[in-house]
């Protein structure tokens, strides 16, 4: 089970949380860069997301980030 994000926040269900936390729950950070696998990272990333909700991560974005969010959209579809 992973969570998939929504535009409201959810509840992170604890099987989910301690399958999302890599290295149990120990982050390294080694250069600038989490040493995470990009499925660790994809993990974590949808889990947080989700608890916060879409709606929410857009309005915390900043102006640039939406912009540029937007411009990958358009150009996907």
């Amino acid at each position: 089970m992973e969570m998939i994000p929504k535009a409201e926040p959810q509840k992170i269900p604890f099987q989910v949380f301690e399958k999302s936390i890599p290295n149990e729950g120990k982050w390294e950070l080694i250069d600038g860069e989490l040493l995470f696998s990009d499925e660790e990272m994809r993990k974590v990333i949808l889990m947080l997301v989700s608890q916060i909700g879409l709606k929410k991560l857009i309005d915390i974005l900043p102006h640039e980030s939406r912009d540029e969010l937007e411009r990958l959209l358009r150009d996907k579809s």
